[in-house]
């Protein structure tokens, strides 16, 4: 059992990276990203807005003393967007899939949308049926409720919608579709979730409407918004893996630099504090009106017990297999509910979180829609970890691996560049 001393900046946030790429095409001229994510996600996003008219220019030097070079994003405007040749390809990314169909759907042209074979098992339904309401026309290609799908868009209708499920992602598609609709288009949630787009939205000169947590509304954006210059803070989903890997492995001691600290992405600070870890949170500040700070993580014994449900999973679903692990390395307990959305992720993710650490020789007991963890303290090991092609599973592996007693062998760590390309290396060089 390795400790794991340093300090990290993970790579940017992979949420705002998006945001950040698709909001540009509301804007004409050059936009300048700092900090964007590596992620083979935001590729894809990229990929795809290349083929329906924006281009993209990378610079590698430092730029005005920022910490890396900037990438260029050459933008139409939404009237300059062109029907794309062929197939829009997200590959892996639910992100990149669900909210270019908001963007889209206003576009008076025909796009097709597929992914991955993972992407093709998610349902996109409680996105393109609501953006059918407004007026898009939605085709299934080949299963209904799946990808491929195609979108003929334009002459939208704003639509109050009152969303059955907390989804960030489903909430800005909509709100992208309403930029380009008639009339008001109002989009609540039953419960808070991440606030990255109406903050971005503020901050690149969106205009919307917003009261509580819980409700957003926009009109037809009557002209461009001036390109705009942003930084990209560090990704806490990333940081969650090193995180968890500090705070149960004794000895050791991680310092996170510019981590973004996002009201709805807090779970797994909430979570690990609960369990008993010791987490000192430094130098709270602002980065273009998302909130950051650095954080230290030091290790020690967890025993501290948890309950996840249904209120706060929208603020770390992302981070539940990372949070089970915590749970078996340590002396409580954890209990998840209402989480039955993990099975139609890039894998089942709770039939994969409880046959892999059961697997390793953690106490767990599945449900329908969750598990319980009872912590022993350790973790045996000496198992092979099934990654199924899912990025969060491989990096939950190979964090076992460094904990358990004996080694945890993981099938496929190929498939962690889908979110963090360096994440062997940055283990590596932190372990000791």
């Amino acid at each position: 059992m390795k400790s794991l001393k340093g300090t990290l900046q993970v790579p940017g946030d992979k949420s705002i990276s998006h945001r950040a790429l698709i909001f540009a095409a509301l804007s004409r001229g050059v936009c300048k990203v700092y900090g964007l994510s590596p992620a083979f996600d935001c590729v894809s996003s990229t990929d795809c807005l290349k083929q329906v008219g924006v281009q993209f220019e990378r610079r590698t030097a430092a730029d005005n003393g920022r910490r890396e070079g900037a990438l260029l994003i050459k933008s139409p405007g939404l009237d300059g967007l062109t029907a794309p040749n062929s197939m829009l390809f997200a590959g892996n990314s639910g992100t990149t899939i669900r909210l270019l169909s908001g963007l889209l759907a206003g576009r008076p042209f025909r796009s097709e949308l597929d992914g991955d074979d993972s992407l093709r098992r998610r349902p996109m339904s409680r996105v393109l049926k609501p953006l059918s309401s407004m007026g898009a026309k939605i085709s299934y290609l080949q299963n209904e409720n799946y990808p491929p799908f195609a979108i003929e868009g334009g002459n939208l209708q704003g639509t109050t919608f009152d969303l059955p499920q907390a989804s960030a992602q489903v909430q800005t598609a909509l709100l992208l579709a309403g930029l380009q609709a008639d009339g008001r288009t109002v989009v609540k949630v039953p419960k808070p979730v991440r606030d990255h787009t109406s903050r971005m939205f503020k901050y690149i000169g969106v205009p919307f409407e917003a009261e509580g947590d819980t409700m957003v509304s926009v009109s037809r954006l009557e002209n461009p918004i001036e390109p705009f210059t942003l930084d990209v803070p560090a990704d806490i989903s990333s940081a969650a893996f090193f995180m968890v890997a500090a705070a149960c492995l004794p000895g050791s001691e991680i310092l996170f630099t510019n981590l973004a600290l996002n009201p709805g992405r807090d779970l797994v600070l909430q979570v690990l504090k609960e369990m008993g870890a010791n987490i000192e949170i430094v130098d709270t500040r602002e980065l273009c009106g998302e909130p950051i700070a650095d954080i230290l993580v030091t290790g020690g014994k967890l025993n501290g017990s948890a309950l996840i449900e249904a209120d706060r999973l929208a603020s770390g679903i992302d981070e539940i297999p990372v949070l089970a692990l915590a749970a078996a390395l340590s002396q409580g307990v954890l209990e998840v509910r209402d989480a039955a959305e993990l099975r139609v992720k890039e894998s089942d993710r709770l039939a994969a979180i409880v046959n892999n650490l059961r697997a390793a020789g953690a106490d767990l007991e599945e449900s329908s829609d969750g598990f319980v963890v009872r912590g022993k303290g350790r973790l045996p090991g000496g198992s092979e970890w099934q990654a199924l092609d899912d990025h969060r599973m491989a990096m939950t592996g190979l964090i076992a691996n460094l904990a358990s007693d004996q080694s945890i062998s993981v099938d496929n760590d190929l498939c962690v560049s889908v979110s963090y390309p360096d994440f062997v290396q940055d283990l590596k060089r932190l372990s000791h």
